[in-house]
């Protein structure tokens, strides 16, 4: 996405095409065509061009030559950034955010150890900040300014709360603030919501094919407000366990069994869409973080009450992020409320007598092949909360 945002902030014309790297005969046909067999590559008159800083330099120096510095001693300078943002918080973003996303393997002694490391890195940022400069170079943005931001976009909205934020390092948060709601960046990136619980690492490695009650650690260090709602003859874990081991395409069996023993009393079943900004829903892989966004700042403990499958929806150009959930008791619950993403949601609860809304619960339970239709959209991407 540092490359829309270089391209968006250049005023760059070209086109985008989006890989979907998950789909491994396209992202290999589009490997064979680069000089590295890396993606993204960019295609110009002279050739093409692979990783995304030398793609970021060529856009900035056909298009904004400014982004790269007006001195010698400048471009020193945004090199050193970059360097500093691609060499060094690159690693703490492998210790301390891959894992949330299960792109690493959790390790405590790592993470602790780069997330102090971190906190240094942002104290040595909010120091060059100091003089009260908009950019990291002064009044103008850079391409220093692009990938620091990219870098540290992640560990903003997942880790650093506004606790952190505010006594640590004010003027860097002032800095990221002012890019994140530049028209480039939301253009680029969409929404850019900032932390306020901490997300840490679920050790929970999911094989969609079986479940297993052995696989899941949710500590249940403390009771939740549902934990006191009077009991449900609905078993939410077996109808967990049922459903990931039936193998049939429709799952008829689990879902018949379902809506036989569905405790309407103790669950309820609901409707979620993502209201997208009018720049988002354009591109698959972004409109994918906005559905791992929402999903990464639910509780933990919340999976002991809930089920649901969260996906993205549509074709290129016109995508929507929704799911249909059941949880523990009829209100929204607190982990819904308190969730950084509440306010774009769209929530609708869902009445069983209604076939409609069956229907709909069955459609977006067991269509989950690519390409499914389901409400009305072809499946493009989805995710099992469980």
């Amino acid at each position: 996405m540092e490359v829309l945002h270089t391209s968006f902030v250049a005023k760059a014309r070209i086109d985008f095409e989006d890989a979907d790297l998950e789909d491994v005969d396209k992202r290999n046909s589009y490997a064979q065509r680069t000089p590295t067999t890396t993606l993204p590559f960019l295609e110009t008159k002279e050739g093409n061009i692979s990783e995304s800083l030398s793609i970021q330099t060529f856009l900035a120096k056909k298009f904004k030559p400014d982004l790269l510095g007006s001195s010698i001693f400048e471009r020193a300078k945004i090199n050193q950034w970059i360097e500093f943002a691609s060499c060094e918080i690159q690693k703490c973003l492998q210790d301390i955010i891959y894992p949330i996303f299960n792109w690493k393997e959790y390790n405590k002694e790592l993470s602790d150890e780069s997330n102090k490391k971190l906190k240094q890195y942002m104290i040595i940022l909010e120091k060059e900040l100091n003089n009260g400069k908009k950019y990291i170079l002064g009044n103008k943005i850079t391409l220093a300014d692009i990938i620091l931001f990219r870098y540290l976009r992640f560990f903003m909205m997942l880790h650093f709360t506004e606790n952190i934020r505010k006594s640590l390092f004010p003027k860097l948060t002032k800095w990221f603030e002012n890019i994140m709601n530049s028209p480039e960046a939301v253009e680029a990136y969409g929404r850019t919501i900032l932390c306020k619980k901490q997300i840490k690492p679920l050790n929970i490695k999911f094989d969609k094919s079986k479940y297993s009650l052995e696989n899941k650690s949710v500590a249940k260090n403390e009771k939740n407000p549902l934990d006191f709602l009077p009991p449900s003859s609905f078993d939410l874990e077996s109808f967990k366990q049922e459903f990931f081991e039936d193998k049939s395409n429709n799952k008829g069996k689990t879902m018949e069994k379902f809506w036989k023993e569905f405790d309407p009393k103790g669950y309820s079943l609901w409707w979620i869409e993502y209201q997208n900004l009018d720049t988002e829903g354009k591109k698959l892989f972004r409109t994918k973080n906005s559905k791992n966004f929402f999903l990464e700042r639910l509780d933990d403990d919340f999976r002991r009450f809930a089920f649901g499958i969260h996906g993205v929806y549509g074709n290129e150009g016109d995508y929507k992020v929704r799911g249909v959930w059941l949880w523990r008791g009829n209100e929204i619950p607190k982990e819904i409320k308190e969730n950084d993403y509440f306010k774009y949601l769209t929530i609708k609860k869902l009445g069983i007598d209604k076939n409609n809304d069956k229907q709909l619960v069955n459609e977006y339970w067991t269509k989950t092949n690519k390409g499914n239709k389901v409400d009305g959209r072809a499946l493009a991407d989805f995710t099992y909360f469980w």
